[in-house]
C-alpha cells in the first residue's frame, strides 16, 4: 500500500469518527427537544406561573380573569378563562375581586392551581 493510500485511508477512517460523533451528539440533542414537546400530562410536575388580575367571571368549573402582563410568558394583559382544578379547594371569589393567582398549563388549556383575593 503507497504512503498516498495509507494517508487517504486514515483521512477516510478520522472523517468518519468525526461523522459518528457529530452525529450522536447531535441526535442526543434531538431526543431532549422531543422530550420537551411531549403533552403536558407526561410531565411529572407543570411549570406554576404567577399573575395578578380581577375577577371579570365566575362559573363552576373556571374563572375569567383580566390580568396584569405576565412576564414569564411574554403575554400582555388580557382576559383570560382558566379552569379550576378537580379538587375545587379554591377560595369563594366574586366578580369585581382583585386576586393573586398561580396557574399551569394543562392538555386541555390553563388551569388555577391558587388564587387569593387581595385588599
Amino acid at each position: 500500500m503507497s504512503i498516498f493510500s495509507a494517508r487517504s485511508l486514515s483521512a477516510v477512517a478520522l472523517s468518519v469518527f468525526a461523522f459518528i460523533t457529530v452525529a450522536h451528539a447531535a441526535s442526543t440533542e434531538m431526543s431532549h427537544d422531543m422530550a420537551m414537546s411531549m403533552p403536558m400530562e407526561n410531565h411529572m410536575s407543570a411549570e406554576i406561573y404567577h399573575g395578578q388580575g380581577v375577577v371579570k367571571k365566575t362559573t363552576a368549573n373556571s374563572i375569567s380573569i383580566a390580568h396584569k402582563p405576565i412576564t414569564a410568558l411574554n403575554w400582555p394583559a388580557m382576559t383570560m378563562t382558566f379552569s379550576l382544578p378537580e379538587s375545587g379547594s379554591l377560595p369563594v371569589v366574586k366578580a369585581g375581586d382583585a386576586v393573586d393567582f398561580t396557574f399551569s398549563q394543562q392538555a386541555e388549556g390553563y388551569q388555577l392551581a391558587s388564587v387569593t383575593p387581595t385588599k
